[in-house]
């Protein structure tokens, strides 16, 4: 989890630039290694939602070297 805010009150840096402190990232990663022939590939996957602009992204990380 991650939040956002400035020291001024008057700057709006993160969220939806309403508020001077807000919420901007939940997440969850989940891991695992896949087989492939002799090989092992570590493979994740993220799941990314920013709950003050209300988007969700998906993330996926496959590591070949």
């Amino acid at each position: 989890m991650g939040a956002g805010f400035s020291l001024n009150g008057d700057t709006h840096l993160y969220g939806d630039g309403t508020r001077n402190f807000d919420i901007v990232n939940v997440g969850f990663t989940a891991s695992k290694t896949v087989k492939f022939g002799d090989k092992n590939v570590p493979v994740s996957v993220t799941t990314l939602w920013n709950p003050s602009v209300k988007y969700a992204r998906l993330q996926l990380v496959v590591q070949l070297f």
